[in-house]
């Protein structure tokens, strides 16, 4: 029997193990667009350090890849005994996961190559090639998972969601929801435009946070041996953050916000803190999501709190994604301006940032990777709590009241037969924790082996 209790728990248990596999892909994905980038401004100029910096993180993305494959294996075993009426409504979403399996084949196949060939390849250029196909396994994966999670938040056009409760129904006395697209081709609604701006921005936020990880051990190595390789590493990274960071809030983020207003007003409520009922302006919010200030919202309270997300996700999304979000742009902006034009801020009247660029840094070794890591975790305990209890979410404008919000509730899909007790739960929270350090281990070791440096 699903009691409130085991769902919570299951929902914790689930979230931190999903939580973490994102951290390894998302560490994966910014490391392999390391190895490339730093490859190919070698290939380009001929500088050893880049090629030393290209060989180590395609050495890191390997360890990455390879826990992270174990662990999403697991959480995939997890996912199926917790949420096992979820497979009942798999076959709708056939097409993503069918490609994402070719992806993962394609990088255990192609990654293993390219670093087993380093030095192998007499044209750099090939070998390069190699690795960009490499990373597009990578990347192409995520595209794929990203697509599902992007359903999850917003029904695609032509799927339905069919109620088998409804006409008192049900398949094996468990399943009571189905879903089937009104025709063939609207399977490849799965990449909408909506769930493009779904993919981009959790693409952006991996590379984000990967790099920012990295950034900040690199500034502190930075500061205790002053030495080059890692300046150009922080020259090549800082303001490219601060930039994607830009992007991620500004463009992707305003379009993520308008498809929220249209698909889930319910969670634009919870994520922006519409504590009242009824309908009332926001001038601020109406002008950034509709270029007008008059613009009415309903308030939170406005629906039954039975559908209402939980209360943290206001401060997720506020405090955690936004503000961290900002404060990691303005320092990584700052010090990539103070490292790359150090000696010409003079003459732009910029001048005191050269004071204030060694604070920056010693800062920043600390804030800059805290910064995107709490940024990270609020935007997806933004995006899936902010949602919760419904998934395949729509809305239906009401002429009476709120928009009615419809979806799936996320009960419908737990295992029925499942048994949680918080030592149960307790146990699998240590080991999914505890996991990643596997990998941080393996990259100890490689670093220790090498001196830091791939040799």
């Amino acid at each position: 029997m699903v009691t409130p209790t085991i769902l919570l728990l299951s929902r914790v248990v689930s979230a931190v193990g999903i939580l973490v596999h994102i951290s390894l892909a998302s560490s994966f994905l910014g490391t392999i667009a390391l190895a490339l980038l730093f490859e190919f401004r070698y290939l380009r100029g001929g500088d050893v350090d880049y090629m030393k910096l290209s060989r180590k993180f395609a050495v890191i993305s390997t360890i990455i890849f390879g826990v992270g494959a174990a662990y999403g294996t697991l959480v995939e075993f997890g996912l199926v005994t917790v949420w096992s009426n979820f497979i009942a409504l798999i076959g709708a979403l056939a097409l993503p996961f069918f490609l994402e399996l070719f992806a993962f084949l394609f990088e255990v196949v192609v990654l293993p190559l390219y670093l087993y060939t380093w030095n192998k390849v007499k044209n750099g250029w090939v070998h390069f090639g190699i690795g960009l196909a490499a990373g597009f396994g990578g990347f192409w994966s995520a595209y794929n998972i990203l697509a599902v999670m992007a359903s999850l938040s917003m029904l695609p056009p032509g799927l339905e969601i069919v109620s088998l409760a409804s006409v008192k129904s049900s398949i094996g006395g468990a399943i009571t929801y189905l879903l089937e697209w009104q025709k063939p081709s609207d399977l490849f609604n799965m990449y909408w435009w909506g769930a493009n701006v779904f993919i981009f921005h959790g693409i952006f936020a991996a590379v984000i946070l990967s790099w920012s990880i990295v950034a900040g051990v690199y500034i502190r190595r930075y500061l205790r041996e002053n030495d080059q390789m890692h300046l150009k590493f922080l020259k090549n990274t800082s303001l490219t953050i601060a930039f994607l960071t830009l992007i991620e809030g500004l463009v992707i983020g305003h379009y993520q916000g308008e498809l929220v207003i249209q698909f889930d007003p319910l969670k634009l409520a919870a994520l922006e803190g519409f504590f009242w009922s009824g309908l009332k302006v926001d001038p601020l919010i109406s002008f950034v999501a509709t270029g007008t200030f008059n613009h009415p919202f309903w308030g939170l309270f406005s629906w039954p709190s039975a559908l209402r997300p939980p209360f943290y996700v206001t401060y997720a999304y506020i405090v955690m994604m936004v503000g961290f979000g900002i404060v990691l742009g303005i320092l990584t902006a700052g010090i990539g301006i103070y490292l790359l034009f150090g000696g010409r801020l003079a003459s732009f009247k910029l001048g005191w940032l050269n004071a204030l660029g060694p604070y920056l840094l010693k800062v920043g070794q600390y804030l800059i990777p805290v910064s995107a890591a709490i940024a990270s975790i609020g935007g997806a305990l933004s995006a899936e709590s902010g949602r919760f209890p419904l998934i395949f979410v729509s809305s239906v404008p009401n002429s009476a009241g709120p928009p009615t919000v419809t979806g799936i509730p996320v009960s419908a899909i737990l295992n029925i037969d499942l048994s949680m007790p918080y030592w149960l739960a307790a146990l699998l929270l240590i080991v999914e924790l505890s996991i990643p350090f596997v990998a941080i281990y393996g990259i100890y070791l490689y670093s220790r082996r090498s001196g830091g440096d791939a040799q």
